[in-house]
């Protein structure tokens, strides 16, 4: 959950212990080595990432991931409440995603 007050370095610990990459040498390390590390792991492969309820435009490459594309075949998807924020995104095609009724 990425929330209202994007910080770069709770997202990039979050991943790392995800993929397990975090320690105390992880503690140690300035946002820009984590970024590094993060990339060089990622980059190797295949992964689907999830930011949930963004507020303003995400830099994937501050965080370390690589940029999704065709070829490595990588996901990032989001939500945001905001239609501005995907097209800071680069969102091409922004899905809505209606509320479930009590009875569904």
């Amino acid at each position: 959950v990425v929330s209202k007050e994007l910080q770069v370095e709770k997202i990039q610990s979050e991943i790392a212990r995800k993929v397990g990459l975090d320690g105390d040498k992880w503690k140690q390390k300035e946002k820009s080595q984590k970024a590094d590390v993060i990339y060089n792991f990622l980059r190797k492969k295949r992964f689907m990432l999830f930011l949930d309820d963004i507020w303003e435009k995400v830099d994937l490459v501050e965080i370390g991931i690589p940029f999704p594309t065709t070829q490595n075949r990588c996901k990032v998807a989001f939500t945001t409440r905001s239609k501005a924020i995907c097209a800071h995104m680069g969102v091409e095609e922004p899905m809505e995603v209606k509320c479930l009724s009590e009875d569904e």
